[in-house]
């Protein structure tokens, strides 16, 4: 069965959009593992040279990552409260489904000491992000001070430059940065009331949210430019350093699952969630 190219492109979006919500997952692994990446950064980066061209690129996907963040900011904790290992066996299954292409792409390159250090360096980093975050308790609505609403924009910038690079979880950094039980709420609530027609609300909520998606716009402008140059300038080193995020994401997604009380039904669902996951990113991948 053929898929329309913009379904398949929303579909894309759609794991890239829950991948960038899900703690210890990368948007930007996701995006290499459903082979929609280097197609992003272009666009991204060719916004003022044809920025019609680029919106065509970038409507599906936005769509999708819309459609993906807004359904998953209702189920995120449930599902991983629930049905925990699961869960996140289905996100590295995603994951690890990207990896052949990824690997048919960095392979025509030479290994050196640069691109060893590279991936240990990458590696390094998202084991020290994990082993050294902060709880994320603070919750309730934020204030609409001038201070506040620059903090979220600021917040914003740093959390969109992360979900750019590849291996780096934005949510982990929101997380780290303390703001990610308040955005989501935030972002639940705004839903919420645009569904129930709750004007107020809405509107209440959407407030809080327009400097942080102020920020996360120009992180994305600012770290796609980086990466690009990166890409020309040094491929090889460059593709070492995300094969090394890659390689290090599965420590972030089981560093707070606990294996205590697993059960063979437990294990044999974890084993088909990852099976599905691998599957699908791997089919997107090949598209």
């Amino acid at each position: 069965m053929k898929i329309n190219s913009s379904l398949l492109t929303i579909i894309k979006g759609l794991f890239i959009g829950i991948a960038n919500i899900i703690p210890g997952v990368s948007g930007g692994t996701m995006a290499v593992s459903v082979g929609a990446y280097d197609e992003l950064i272009g666009a991204v980066n060719h916004v003022r040279k044809d920025w019609r061209k680029s919106a065509k690129t970038l409507a599906p996907y936005v769509i999708g990552a819309g459609i993906g963040i807004g359904l998953l900011s209702f189920v995120i904790e449930g599902a991983m409260a629930t049905y925990p290992l699961a869960t996140a066996c289905l996100f590295l299954g995603l994951i690890l489904g990207g990896v052949p292409t990824l690997w048919n792409k960095a392979k025509s390159y030479k290994v050196s000491w640069p691109e060893v250090l590279s991936f240990i360096i990458m590696a390094g980093t998202i084991v020290f992000m994990t082993f050294t975050k902060t709880s994320d308790a603070a919750s309730g609505p934020f204030s609409l001070d001038p201070v506040s609403l620059f903090l979220l924009f600021v917040v914003g910038i740093i959390a969109a430059a992360t979900m750019v690079i590849p291996g780096v979880s934005g949510s982990l950094v929101l997380i780290l940065l303390g703001y990610y039980n308040r955005i989501l709420e935030t972002l639940s609530s705004f839903i919420r009331g645009v569904l129930s027609l709750n004007l107020q609300s809405a509107l209440d909520n959407f407030l809080p949210l327009l400097p942080f998606g102020v920020g996360v716009l120009l992180g994305i402008g600012l770290v796609a430019k980086l990466i690009e140059w990166l890409f020309e300038k040094f491929p090889s080193i460059t593709y070492a350093g995300i094969i090394g995020l890659v390689a290090a994401s599965p420590v972030a997604i089981f560093h707070e699952i606990s294996l205590a009380s697993m059960t063979p039904m437990m294990i044999l669902a974890a084993a088909i969630a990852l099976t599905i996951g691998f599957y699908i990113s791997m089919k997107l991948g090949e598209k």
